[in-house]
């Protein structure tokens, strides 16, 4: 397959037709993740039908009167479902980004000629595990980080707004707009922040870096003029196409629970998981070759050669 640079259409065309050709071993790449994660949301989900059903009864009948103690969700009030829920959490963010990274392990053997398979495909990103766990946690306190800026940004922001507006009304108004917009840009600087992140734990294992080098190199390839607003684009296009495909699943998954059909809400949710996560991933693993051709060229079609191999970097 052709190696050069894409147009923005060019890397969902491309990323669609790697998908759709390699189904089947990029669904078995990412089933080591779906499979456990569905065992643990079928007890979740059990355990939280009493939960559903109260709120579905208020939904349905608003004229009655309220429940006398408040409906909390089950990993709050319950240890053993908080445990479960701390351990599906942990079994996500620890397995997936060795999932991630062979399946973009995957797309550069695509690139070479070569054929997804499951065991290089692992073997390659389990190779890397304690780059791979580092970088995990290094990017934990990033998003952490974030988050404390947001809130403290959106608090000062919404503060403004409400002293100003309490003072003079019509300023209160302006001023409430441009903290408006102050928001949505912490909001959206969280996209390129996640494509950022996602090119060091692709570099992690790809190219073999250290953790810090690793990082710097995804904000570097995306923290420039050229890539910046391309990679905003980028997510917000992603988010619009997985949103939607996600809002036609969850459809299904409501209406199976409403019947208390547990099992097939969590096979309805597992099939739309292990559809949808392979697409995800060759999509952010086509545009990650996509920057790196821009920025590296031959350098890049060299190392592509050595990965399909399986041989570690020199």
């Amino acid at each position: 397959m052709e190696l050069r640079p894409l147009g923005f259409g060019e890397i969902f065309d491309r990323a669609i037709t790697l998908y759709i050709r390699n189904f089947v071993p990029f669904a078995g790449i990412v089933a080591v993740v779906v499979l456990p994660l569905a065992v643990f949301q079928y007890l979740i989900d059990l355990s939280s039908m009493p939960q559903f059903d109260q709120a579905m009864k208020i939904l349905t009948h608003p004229n009655a009167p309220p429940p006398t103690t408040p409906i909390m969700p089950t990993f709050l009030t319950d240890p053993r479902v908080a445990a479960l829920f701390a351990l599906t959490l942990l079994v996500v963010y620890a397995v997936y980004p060795f999932a991630l990274n062979a399946v973009a392990i995957g797309v550069a053997r695509l690139y070479r000629g070569r054929p997804v398979a499951f065991g290089p495909c692992y073997q390659a990103s389990l190779r890397r595990w304690p780059q791979v766990i580092g970088t995990i946690l290094i990017e934990f306190a990033i998003f952490l980080a974030w988050y404390v800026a947001f809130v403290i940004v959106a608090g000062l922001a919404i503060g403004a707004t409400v002293l100003v507006g309490s003072a003079q009304l019509a300023l209160g108004v302006v001023v409430g707009i441009i903290a408006g917009l102050v928001i949505l840009a912490a909001l959206l600087l969280l996209a390129p922040v996640f494509v950022a992140l996602t090119f060091a734990m692709n570099a992690v294992v790809i190219e073999e870096k250290a953790v810090i080098a690793a990082i710097g190199s995804g904000f570097t390839r995306v923290f420039n003029r050229e890539e910046f607003w391309r990679s905003i684009l980028f997510a917000l296009a992603s988010i619009a196409i997985l949103g939607g495909a996600g809002m036609v699943a969850g459809i299904f998954s409501y209406a199976a629970l409403i019947f208390h059909q547990i099992a097939l809400e969590v096979i309805v949710t597992s099939l739309f998981r292990a559809a949808i996560a392979p697409f995800s991933i060759v999509l952010l693993a086509v545009y990650y070759f996509d920057v790196r051709i821009r920025r590296e060229g031959f350098d890049l079609e060299a190392g592509l050669d050595r990965l399909a191999e399986g041989a570690p970097a020199a």
